[in-house]
């Protein structure tokens, strides 16, 4: 000990002596290796490494004036202390032994204390320390354990006081940033919270990153982060840039202090020089690049939140220009008036959703931006086609009762319109549903390229915008995603922005399938009817169905229809066409049926259809008109063409044309007659007298006819030859005996001897002749010219030929003739039969030997035999079989009528013998004498449309040239089927003409093939111009939509029939034009054209008159057009044509022009209403259009007002009470100056109303009558009951100007039963009282003579505006405005009234005692002195509430904006927008709502004017629920307190700032929203707090340079701070763990006192066996058992003896008296054993002369202390009783603590707080170029305001004083916040023009921290520095 002593006086003086000549020169005292390899003293090692170290230093609690602190310094010391050099030796021994490295590496450099001339802390010392030689490893360890307490570190001596939260500091390798994080966003549960408001983050230098399960967590991922940025922007490699630890810097920053740890390869030279340099190098790019925005520095993840007002480690700060702190790209408002005007809720922010699957309609609305969708009871825009004017109904039926009658069931709303076929929701949907932009489908058939482009840019857009937006989050300065402030980095933004790029990915798939969803060049349709098959841009099969007639249609069912006019459409196919849409249906293309296609029938030419041509076209569809044999490539022109040669197969024959085509079914028969043959036999005989010899001869005569002179001996041969070649014409052939007399025919001559004169006797047999030769007129005659008397030659028939005679009769169709001559001609059997059997049409008659001049039988049209039968060829024709479906496609078509026999009745004479004349009749004319008839090889009835006549179907069609009749009209004007036209009848004439062209003319109306010969130039002619088809049918097509079918102006619906071919003789017919049927269950609008025209009649080329009327063919009726719908439009520009066809005669007597077809219209509505696409309000481009009325209804006589007349209305099922009901009305330029509409509210129906007027007294709610004014009342008659209730209104709106649209606002109080109607956005009618329970119909009605009334934008629904209104001017000026209360700084921020600490008594053992613990205090003064002030409010206004009386605000607490007019600010203000020359001021004050807890919770809402007088409603500026807390990420409920508005003519932007806080007022934030127009909306940018602190109350002040400055109130408490009071050694008690004082222990550590401490006092009483329990215990002497005896007398036998003598013997162990509680266990020995844990929980710490070690180490140096308790004695040592105790009197039980005289408390402990003064300030901050954030250039000053002015006052007050705020000579950045007055410097700022004295009315803010020692050094105590 002695030694020890020698070698601490001699360093004391070594030091002292050295101190001031030299520096400390240390030496370890332990020389190792490493020490003797390279140096052992810090000159040698500066001399080998020379740079080549780095300097350390850290914070150790050591009392540097007292105790072992001693002569750290050299200036103040005090009492005994261990010397320096052992300190540092020790040091060194604990630094290298947590290290396991050499002491001679490590060298003290400095000792010093915290603290500077005015601050002074003696309880803590800084080490500065050098390692040799560079190591960073060996720092990076040392890094480590001072943070854990259970290193090897806190084992040492010295550094086992290391203070962690200082930590280990590399001098030249340590910086600090400042980022604007909260700390617990950056480290979450891992903030460590040692103290209230200090907060820290220290596991960067525990480096428990590096661990694993570390790794992802939110600190680490935070810290990963920011090192990547930091080596990515300073060019560091992996490992260079380290973080250290990151303290809480106010609310909303922390200062990360981080490590630039050198490559050890930099240390190669000599002199480390490039460490230095390198250091250097990187902090001066890091300073460089913290001044330039564009730096890498702020691309990173995490360095663009860096403040550069911090700087680097507190130097080189920077102004902030403009704030880096963004959530997203600051948008541009939108150009789009309306949608600014939804954001505001000016309008209602309302969406009408319809779906065109199911054509519901939803009707929603937000509340704010991205607010949840609700539902409403109405919004419609009209802006969707595909929506149209569904479910405006007719709100009153007229009737001749002058009263509204209920509709009917049949007129109710059915899925099937009115009037269709086919309801759009019987079939399944076809084509795809395409999403385009907006969130709406392109479902069904979509071909409009101008939508489709509109949509496409849109679209693209859209993902521009987003594109935009994430380039932007990448490359500029972002905050977070808005709402969420945990994404902190830009990886994790990144991470949230994927949702953005899975978001863009999939509108860029929407873009991609919506671009190629149409064609957009050589766009085609085409509609196959007959094999169901759409196909070309959209393909798709349709449905095969039939109407309730059985007509088969192909349906094609869709959601929606649009075709614009770059489709081409082609339709083919036999069915008609039925296209249905579940939404509208928009054509502006033409759509154009081919005759003969779609339902439409052919034109007469063929006589049948064969079935497997069913669904074809009879020609192809590019011919036009084909006859039999023309080939088209190769191929028949007209494949469905079937002559009349295939009846024989077969083939079913009936009405191919149609029901209106002229067919009839025809009839070819064949009446033959026929008897027995009896050839005529004649003598010629030539004779002279008796004796005479003939010579000479003679000639023969027939019928004009004579022979040559005939020798009287003529041979028989001579005869025959002479007879046949001159009694015949010319010779002897067939021929046409039209007008040639008849010959003689064939004879046979046989001759004889005749007398004897020479005579002969010729026989002659007429072989040819027919019947008897003899009998006609004609007979046979000779001449003779014999030379001999009595010469003479007769001719006498000798057998007569056989005749028919008599007659015959006939039965056809159930009717029988009159008996017919055997020989009747054929006009006279013609005219028989037309007269006696009355179902026939036409009757036409061929018979042989039709002149009766054939009888040598050597004609062609001549008797059948010689007999004298006739052939009679008839063609007749019959509506009776003539089957006519009723579409090409009918259950019909291979359907034939019953074949008709007819049957002779025969009464013919000229029988021989036994046989009678036959008459047979045979079906065909294959029997015909006539060959081209009997070519026609059918022996079937057929039907044919022939002569030329035109189809019917509206109309009857145009007459042809024969005699036959024209078309006929069918079906209905309804159309209740869908059918199309008939075909025109064709050129036939052969069946009702027979004359000397038959044989021509047969074959071609029959299709047969005529070979014509040279010889014949004018029947050649014929057949080289077209031929005569008849024209077919028009198509038919039905269109129903369940809302509107549009017909744009291109749009061509044409269904017209096909004229006639022209012909050489005989020309076609025209085809009868189709029919159109538009059903929709909304508006049928047409704009376009339809045509259901019939087809010309064709033309005759040629020149004959075989004809009626000549060869031109009759024009076929138009068709058929019906129009069903809500309301039917046919614009003025439209065209509909229902013509029928003309004709080429020019004769208007034969009516062969077509007749007119028929238009049916139906609608509901008596009014015309349509959606009209080409105005909207507020910008849209759509609107609901009541036309003019036209026509003056048939009830109310007309008295001073234009007669009304029911219109429209929308039933919303059930009656509402809404909020709000809005809508824009705007009427036409009307030349009347009266009434044009009148829209109504009502409670109910019309129907429901008109069932009891008697018993109401009103129909409308509220009602408004437009016109040049607009009327205004409540609970009135209304439309269409009077119209006298209009006179009885007020005018509300005096001038209302034509085609502007007014917008009507009207909000209701239903409780109230009163209602405010807006303007225009101002207030017109205020608190109006009415009477209703609901709203259930909107109706708008028109006036006769009245203009066009449009209505747009219609919302029913809640009032989102939150009861909100603007002021209101009273008649005596004041302004009326209903506001939130106005608050403040709340109570707890203002703080309490000052206090004084209560008065300490210094406790001891000995007041602590019964004695003195007496009531009132007896035997003890017990405060003697005065109480201490701690805390002074130096606070002049304050209230129980906080610095005001909560109260109602006023339209003074706003914020005023002026939009001047006039100057340079109207190109960033609206004055050319507004046009008007006055100045505009708007008004934002915040408005709390909480009366609806489903509606926004608050807005900043606006108003305008002009005047002060009249104020415009301007809207929500900004929701609460917009808002977001970017600092902590609370999701609590926020609102606004005190927006102000200031214009940045720079950015061109409107700049809102506010307050933010959450329902308590917790927080305090200042928040920043941005607008490009002064009436909003304004977008949510920020919030956070402004240079660090909260702010209640705050204004803004834009000077006339454009600087803007942030003017805010706060309140802060300052520490007045000073040492401590240190009590010295006797009055600092000991103290037990709980902190209870432990009175033995204090007394026991001052004195030595043998009882208590003396150690062999325990084995005295052990070997006594004093410490153990009194027990007896009784044993038997003989067999040893014991038994113990309780101790009691209870338990003594009856000698009163405890055992039982003498067989038991007592044994007694312990001496405790169980009489005594303290004893009963035995008595414990008094002494303090110091190796018992209870009595070392204390070690001394606020004394400095007090060594800091526990009670044991005390013990045990003190001078009585024992190294050994038991000093080599045992508890059973005999002589341990009589052991002498030695005099310990003056022994001390502490080693450093000797008796001494009690001093007075010293001022030397650590710094405290001695006193807290509050006050008021008012902060100054100079805000960023884009007056988004704050500069850093801030002026404090303390004060509030006085005699109530509020904080504008104070702004007024300084720009009054030049440069009053003093930016011209000072822009210095400093902090708001107040540093601690610090032992001389109490004192306060004196100049009264600097102290403002605030009202309590006005809000304040408060620091509840001190990061003033961050910015300037100065920390308040006890608070952890870096």
């Amino acid at each position: 000990m002695m030694d020890l002593c020698f070698i601490v006086i001699f360093i004391y003086i070594f030091t002292f002596t050295t101190a001031a000549a030299s520096p400390i020169q240390t030496t370890p005292n332990y020389y190792d290796e490493w020490c003797q390899n390279n140096c052992s003293s810090l000159a040698e090692c500066d001399e080998k490494y020379g740079q080549n170290h780095v300097d350390l230093q850290i914070r150790v609690r050591f009392p540097i004036d007292d105790g072992p602190g001693r002569h750290l310094v050299f200036d103040k010391y005090f009492g005994n202390t261990i010397n320096r050099q052992s300190f540092e030796t020790q040091f060194i021994f604990d630094i290298a032994t947590s290290l396991e490295t050499s002491p001679c590496r490590i060298y003290v450099i400095a000792v010093f204390p915290e603290g500077s001339d005015s601050y002074w802390d003696s309880e803590n010392v800084f080490i500065k320390f050098r390692l040799f030689p560079l190591d960073t490893d060996a720092v990076a360890s040392l890094t480590k354990q001072i943070q854990v307490p259970a290193s090897q570190l806190y084992r040492g001596n010295i550094t086992q006081t290391t203070d962690n939260l200082f930590g280990l500091v590399a001098l030249e390798w340590d910086f600090s940033l400042k980022m604007t994080y909260s700390i617990a966003i950056v480290g979450g549960n891992d903030v460590i919270e040692p103290r209230e408001h200090e907060r820290y983050l220290n596991q960067g230098s525990l480096q428990s990153c590096s661990e694993d399960k570390n790794t992802d967590s939110l600190y680490c991922t935070f810290e990963s982060h920011l090192a990547q940025d930091m080596e990515y922007s300073l060019g560091l490699q992996s490992g260079h840039y380290v973080v250290l630890f990151m303290k809480e810097s106010g609310k909303n920053a922390v200062i990360v202090s981080f490590r630039l740890v050198p490559d050890i390869s930099l240390t190669a030279t000599s002199d480390g020089t490039s460490v230095v340099d390198w250091i250097q190098s990187v902090v001066t790019n890091l300073v460089d690049q913290i001044s330039d925005s564009e730096s890498p520095l702020y691309k990173g993840n995490l360095t663009f939140r860096i403040d550069p007002t911090w700087g680097v480690s507190g130097e080189s700060k920077q102004l902030r220009k403009y704030t880096k702190f963004l959530s997203r790209p600051i948008p541009q408002t939108s150009d789009d008036s309306y949608e600014r005007c939804k954001a505001t809720h000016r309008c209602p922010r309302a969406w009408s959703n319809y779906n065109q699957t199911t054509t519901q309609i939803s009707h929603t609305m937000q509340q704010f931006n991205g607010g949840k969708h609700t539902d409403v009871a109405l919004f419609t825009g009209f802006e969707d086609w595909r929506r149209g004017i569904r479910s405006w109904k007719q709100s009153c039926r007229n009737s001749v009762s002058d009263q509204c009658i209920p509709e009917t069931d049949s007129e109710r709303e059915s899925s099937k319109p009115l009037g269709a076929h086919f309801s759009p929701f019987d079939f399944a949907s076809l084509g795809q549903s395409i999403p385009t932009y907006g969130q709406s489908f392109n479902s069904g058939l979509i071909l409009n390229q101008k939508e489709l482009q509109r949509d496409t840019m849109q679209q693209q857009m859209l993902i521009n915008e987003y594109e935009s937006l994430m380039k932007w989050l990448d490359r500029e300065y972002v905050h977070a995603v808005t709402d969420d402030v945990n994404h902190r980095s830009r990886d994790e933004i990144r991470a949230n922005i994927t949702n953005y790029t899975a978001f863009i990915t999939n509108q860029k798939q929407l873009l991609q399938t919506l671009s190629t969803s149409q064609c957009t060049v050589n766009c085609t349709l085409l509609f196959n009817t007959s094999n169901a098959e759409m196909s070309g841009a959209v393909n798709a099969t349709g449905v095969v169905t039939t109407t309730s007639n059985g007509t088969e249609v192909v349906v094609w069912p869709f959601d929606s229809i649009d075709i614009d006019e770059n489709v081409l459409i082609t339709l083919t196919g036999q069915r008609a066409m039925v296209l249905l849409s579940r939404s509208s249906i928009r054509l502006n293309s033409t759509i154009n049926a081919l005759p003969g296609t779609l339902g439409g029938f052919p034109g007469g030419f063929s006589v049948a259809r064969r079935a497997e041509d069913r669904l074809s076209r009879v020609c192809i569809d590019e011919v036009e008109s084909r006859e039999f044999l023309d080939k088209c490539n190769g191929k028949s022109c007209c494949p469905g063409d079937q002559p009349i040669s295939q009846l024989a197969k077969g083939i079913t024959s009936n009405n191919v044309n149609g029901p209106g085509s002229p067919s009839s079914r025809v009839y070819l028969f064949t009446i033959q007659t026929s008897a027995p043959v009896v050839h005529e036999v004649m003598y010629l005989k030539t004779s002279a007298d008796i004796g005479q010899t003939l010579s000479g001869g003679f000639r023969l005569h027939f019928n004009k006819f004579s022979t040559p002179f005939l020798p009287h001996d003529i041979s028989a041969g001579a005869l025959k030859a002479k007879m046949e070649n001159s009694l015949n014409p010319s010779r002897l052939k067939t021929v046409d005996r039209s007008d040639t007399p008849v010959g003689i025919g064939v004879v046979e001559v046989t001759r004889e001897r005749f007398g004897t004169s020479g005579g002969f006797h010729w026989s002659i047999t007429f072989t040819s002749a027919v019947g008897t030769l003899s009998k006609d007129s004609g007979r046979i005659s000779v001449t003779s010219e014999l030379v001999s008397k009595g010469a003479r030659a007769t001719i006498e028939t000798v057998k007569y030929g056989n005749s028919i005679g008599g007659a015959f009769a006939l039965q056809f169709l159930g009717n029988t003739t009159r008996q017919i001559p055997h020989d009747v001609s054929a006009s006279d059997l013609k005219d028989v039969l037309l007269d006696d059997i009355s179902l026939l049409n036409t009757v036409n008659v061929l018979r042989n030997d039709a002149v009766a001049n054939c009888n040598d039988g050597f004609c062609y049209n001549g008797p059948t035999d010689q007999s004298g039968g006739y052939i009679w060829t008839l063609s007749i024709t019959t509506d009776v079989g003539n089957i006519s479906p009723s579409s090409p496609t009918s259950n019909d078509f291979n359907t034939e009528g019953r074949v008709e026999d007819m049957i002779a009745l025969n009464y013919l004479t000229g029988c021989v013998d036994s046989q009678c004349p036959q008459i047979e009749i045979k079906h065909g004319h294959g029997k015909s004498h006539n060959k081209e008839m009997r070519s026609m090889s059918t022996n079937k009835p057929f039907s044919l449309a022939y002569g030329g006549a035109g189809a019917g179907y509206g109309e009857s069609g145009g007459r042809g040239f024969q005699d036959i009749a024209q078309g006929k009209s069918y079906g209905d004007n309804e159309l209740s089927d869908l059918l199309g036209g008939s075909g025109g009848a064709g050129k036939c004439c052969c069946v009702f003409r027979f004359d000397s062209l038959v044989h021509i003319t047969l074959r071609v109306c029959l299709n047969v093939r005529v070979a014509v010969g040279a010889n014949q130039p004018f029947q050649l002619a014929m057949f080289k111009g077209p031929r005569g088809r008849g024209g077919s049918g028009g198509g038919a097509i039905e269109i129903v939509t369940a809302n509107d079918i549009i017909l744009e102006s291109n749009a061509i619906l044409s269904f017209d029939g096909e004229s006639g071919a022209d012909a050489y003789m005989f020309a076609g017919g025209g085809g009868s034009g189709g029919s159109i049927l538009l059903a929709a269950g909304g508006a049928v609008h047409i704009k376009g054209k339809l045509s259901a025209v019939g087809g010309s009649g064709g033309r005759m080329k040629g020149k004959h008159d075989l004809a009626i009327d000549g060869g031109h063919g009759g024009g076929g009726s138009g068709g058929r057009i019906a129009l069903y719908g809500e309301s039917v439009v046919i614009e003025n520009e439209s065209f509909i044509s229902l013509d029928g066809g003309s004709c080429s005669n020019a004769s208007s007597a034969n009516n062969c022009t077509g007749g007119e077809g028929s238009l049916f219209v139906r609608a509901s509505l008596d009014t015309m209403l349509s959606l009209d696409h080409t105005t909207g309000a507020e910008g849209t481009s759509s609107s609901l259009y009541l036309h003019p009325r036209k026509t003056r209804p048939p009830y109310n006589p007309r008295k001073s007002l234009s007669v009304t007349q029911s219109g429209p209305e929308y039933d919303l099922g059930r009656a509402i009470q809404p909020g709000r009901v809005l809508f824009y009305v705007k009427i036409a330029n009307s030349t009347d100056s009266g009434w044009d509409a009148m829209i109504e509210l009502r409670e109910s129906r019309w129907s429901y109303i008109a069932s009891k007027p008697s018993s109401i007294d009103y129909t409308a709610v509220i009602g408004l009558a437009v016109g040049t004014e607009i009327r205004h009342g409540t609970n009135f008659i209304g439309v269409p009951f009077t119209d006298e209730h209009v006179n009885s209104l007020a005018t509300i709106y005096p001038n209302v100007d034509s085609n502007t649209w007014t917008k009507v606002d009207m909000r209701f109080d239903w409780k109230r039963k009163v209602h405010d109607l807006y303007l225009n956005n101002t207030r017109i009618v205020r608190n109006m009282p009415f009477r209703g329970d609901g709203i259930r119909v909107i109706s708008i009605s028109n006036f006769f003579e009245g203009s066009g009334v449009w209505l747009d934008e219609v919302f029913i629904g809640p009032d989102t505006t939150m009861g909100f209104h603007c002021p209101v001017v009273l008649p005596n000026g004041s302004v009326k405005m209903e506001r939130p209360s106005e608050k403040g700084w709340k109570a707890n921020e203002v703080s309490g009234e000052s206090f004084t600490l209560p008065m300490q008594r210094h406790e001891s053992h000995i007041s602590a005692r019964a004695l003195y613990q007496r009531e009132n205090d007896v035997f003890i003064e017990k405060y003697d002195g005065d109480e201490k002030t701690f805390f002074n409010s130096d606070i002049k206004f304050r209230t129980d509430q906080g610095d005001r009386e909560l109260k109602a605000g006023k339209f003074h607490a706003g914020s005023l904006l002026k939009i001047p007019r006039g100057d340079s600010f109207d190109k960033v203000f609206l004055s050319n927008r507004r046009g008007s020359n006055h100045d505009t001021y708007f008004w934002y004050g915040e408005h709390d709502y909480d009366n609806d807890p489903t509606m926004s919770s608050g807005a900043v809402m606006a108003c305008s004017t002009q005047d002060f007088k009249s104020w415009k409603y301007e809207g929500a500026m900004l929701h609460y629920d917009n808002i977001t807390d970017m600092v902590h990420g609370l999701t609590s409920t926020l609102h606004i307190e005190k927006p102000k508005v200031l214009f940045n003519e720079m950015t061109q932007k409107y700049v809102m700032w506010m307050i933010i806080d959450n329902g308590t007022r917790d927080l305090g934030l200042a928040g920043v929203a941005v607008s490009d127009e002064p009436n909003g909306p304004f977008t949510f940018l920020r919030s956070f707090y402004p240079d660090g602190n909260q702010t209640r109350d705050q204004t803004l002040y834009q000077d006339e340079d454009g600087s803007a400055y942030l003017f805010r109130t706060f309140y802060q408490t300052v520490d007045y701070v000073m040492p401590e009071a240190v009590m010295q050694p006797t009055w600092e008690s000991v103290k037990n763990a709980d902190g209870s004082i432990n009175f033995a222990l204090s007394h026991h550590r001052a004195e030595y006192n043998p009882g208590y401490d003396d150690y062999h006092d325990i084995y005295l009483q052990r070997w006594r066996t004093e410490d153990k329990p009194w027990k007896v215990i009784c044993i038997n002497r003989l067999t040893k058992e014991e038994r113990e005896v309780p101790y009691g007398p209870e338990h003594l036998n009856f000698d009163g003896e405890v055992c039982h003598n003498p067989f038991e013997y007592k044994v007694v162990l312990g001496q405790g008296n169980p009489m005594f509680e303290n004893s009963k266990n035995g008595i414990q020995s008094r002494f303090l054993d110091p190796n018992d844990p209870a009595n070392n929980a204390w070690i001394p710490n606020s004394v400095p002369s007090v060594k800091g070690q526990t009670w044991k180490a005390n013990y045990e140096d003190g001078t009585c202390g024992k190294r050994r308790v038991d000093d080599d004695k045992h508890h059973f040592d005999p002589s341990l009783p009589f052991r002498m105790e030695p005099d310990r009197g003056n022994c001390s039980n502490i080693v450093d603590n000797p008796i001494h005289p009690t001093l007075p408390d010293k001022r030397v402990g650590p710094q405290q707080t001695t006193m807290q003064r509050r006050a008021k300030y008012v902060a100054i901050s100079r805000l960023t170029d884009d007056y988004l954030d704050t500069s850093g250039i801030v002026n404090v000053y303390e004060g509030g305001l006085e005699k109530g002015a509020d904080l504008l006052s104070l702004v007024r007050q300084f720009i009054a004083t030049d440069n009053a705020f003093g930016w011209d000579t000072d822009h210095e950045i400093r902090t708001v916040y107040q540093s601690p007055v610090k032992d001389n410097y109490f004192h306060q700022e004196r100049n009264r023009d600097r102290i403002f004295h605030q009202y309590e009315t006005q809000l304040n803010d408060a620091s509840q921290y001190f990061p003033s020692c961050v910015y300037d050094g100065n920390c308040p105590t006890n608070f952890s520095n870096t």
